[in-house]
């Protein structure tokens, strides 16, 4: 990992922490005409998703995770959601993503940045469709929390937290996630928008043979 990178993964463990979702803004332009055949849709921020439609329509589509989606365009992610999967998304809106930019000087989406960058975003990508009604199970069966793995390999700890009932996500770390949007089925896998950042763990060395 070069300093830089290191530096990067720094900056995210400060950040990692839960952020308030306050006004999400964005610059980027999109279709207010723009009209579904389908009528099967749900809002979220005021914006309308399409259950029927592929995991990236819906964030092409949300002002509230436009970042989140410039990101994983940058990255090539956003390409992999194309795909049948299916996936589950664990999206971050553009707050959280706006102080990362902030924090690291403008230049989040620059190539040096771009290793770094590229294993936070597959961190909230999981292979497979875990609606939130499996999670639940599965933790029962677990007794307490399960692990996902990350389309980078990765660890994603998933619990209930006592004082809500209510879902939280947790990085090695120990930072935690909650979700703001809960699973909205998608064609081909489900989505879910997150509260805040989340870091993996640091990659392990490389074996010297």
């Amino acid at each position: 990992m070069t300093r830089r990178n290191r530096a990067w993964v720094g900056l995210l463990l400060v950040i990692g922490g839960p952020l308030a979702i306050g006004g999400c803004e964005s610059m980027a332009r999109q279709d207010p005409l723009f009209v579904r055949d389908s009528t099967d849709a749900f809002v979220f921020d005021q914006t309308s998703l399409f259950r029927d439609r592929p995991i990236d329509d819906s964030l092409r589509s949300s002002f509230a995770l436009t970042d989140y989606t410039v990101a994983l365009t940058k990255t090539g992610l956003l390409k992999q959601l194309q795909r049948p999967g299916p996936y589950t998304v664990f999206a971050i809106p553009n707050q959280p993503l706006e102080a990362a930019q902030q924090a690291a000087g403008g230049h989040l989406l620059d190539p040096a940045y771009r290793a770094a960058l590229t294993r936070e975003m597959a961190y909230t990508i999981v292979s497979g469709r875990y609606s939130t009604a499996r999670l639940r199970r599965s933790i029962a069966k677990a007794g307490g929390a399960i692990s996902l793995r990350t389309v980078d390999g990765d660890l994603l700890t998933v619990s209930v937290e006592p004082a809500t009932n209510q879902l939280v996500l947790s990085d090695p770390q120990g930072h935690r996630n909650r979700l703001w949007m809960s699973d909205m089925p998608q064609s081909n896998g489900v989505l879910y928008a997150t509260q805040s950042m989340l870091t993996p763990g640091t990659p392990a060395a490389p074996r010297v043979r």
